[in-house]
């Protein structure tokens, strides 16, 4: 396909819908804040009691954000959490994380690091564990961590930084942690800044999940993310890419379809025009959407999916599902 065909088809996808970086963030955090933890700060890691949940203190971050400043409550360019994490030695640590998403957003990353330091020790007198993943690029000269000095009285506060820029791609690549294969689709993300190169990304990194031993609620979470954030907005390559999706569950290298019924409904509308809507065009969609996830769950269940994930993924009832197996 060239580029215009590209464009094109571009032009025919609509308006560009934002992508909510929070709650994406948010979710694979949620998912996988072990394994980052592995990556990012390996010593909190070794300490942590990793058999037992994490907690993320939404309402503890929501009660120090007491303020007005509508910078400090909500933002497109970064996101904030305080997650608890149990340690080993039956005490817990706090993490501040902070995920700057794109750019300069606002004030100095510095100044807004030591500001939500200061605001949870003053609120719950815990000195949390601070960590800021840089997933863009900072205004050049910027300072890493937070120093002051006035009149004698000195305040340095340094955090750990995970920048993406600075990771060894090849090593996210050959990982065997899922949160790696996570930053490097948030890699491809930024790089990509046409849709043929965002499809070629995605299905490169749908290979590369496909591949991967984990198990299938990771691999379903993880597709969900690399979806959202590499963000493909072309009609045709997104079909193209569904297409790829639905053959390589049909071999079994991949149990989760995160956003099937949009492929299927647009299927079930070729072949409900082809037949002259002779049942109405809304009754022959939902008849055709049926068929296919009927047709995608025999598939699954001949590769020895469990129906209880086929259920979850194609949104079935289980007995609908128990039913097809033969």
């Amino acid at each position: 396909m060239n580029t215009s065909t590209v464009n094109a088809e571009s032009s025919k996808s609509g308006k560009k819908e934002p992508v909510d970086h929070d709650s994406l963030w948010k979710d694979l955090i949620d998912r996988f804040f072990y394994p980052l933890l592995k990556r990012a700060l390996p010593e909190l890691y070794d300490a942590a009691d990793t058999n037992q949940k994490h907690r993320l203190l939404d309402k503890e971050f929501r009660d120090i954000l007491n303020t007005a400043d509508p910078e400090i409550h909500n933002s497109p360019y970064f996101a904030d959490y305080v997650i608890e994490v149990p340690l080993k030695n039956g005490n817990s640590e706090w993490v501040l994380l902070h995920i700057e998403q794109q750019g300069r957003g606002g004030i100095d990353l510095s100044v807004r690091m030591k500001h939500y330091h200061c605001l949870i020790y003053g609120h719950y007198r815990r000195e949390p564990v601070a960590l800021a993943i840089i997933t863009d690029k900072r205004p050049q000269g910027e300072a890493m961590y937070y120093a002051h000095s006035h009149f004698g009285t000195e305040i340095i506060y340094r955090y750990n930084n995970l920048v993406l820029a600075d990771l060894n791609e090849e090593e996210l690549l050959e990982s065997d942690n899922p949160i790696d294969l996570a930053l490097y689709a948030a890699i491809c993300a930024l790089k990509a800044k046409e849709e043929l190169q965002k499809y070629t990304y995605l299905r490169t990194l749908t290979e590369l999940l496909a591949e991967r031993g984990w198990g299938m609620n990771d691999k379903r979470d993880l597709m969900l993310f690399l979806e959202r954030i590499i963000n493909l907005k072309d009609v045709q390559l997104r079909r193209q890419y569904r297409e790829y999706q639905q053959k390589l569950n049909e071999e079994g290298k991949i149990v989760y379809i995160p956003v099937m019924d949009e492929y299927y409904m647009e299927k079930a509308r070729e072949e409900a025009m082809a037949q002259g809507m002779a049942k109405g065009v809304a009754q022959g969609i939902e008849e055709g959407v049926e068929k296919g996830k009927e047709e995608m769950a025999r598939n699954l269940l001949a590769n020895g999916v469990s129906p209880d994930v086929i259920a979850k993924s194609a949104k079935l009832p289980i007995e609908q599902v128990r039913g097809l197996i033969n």
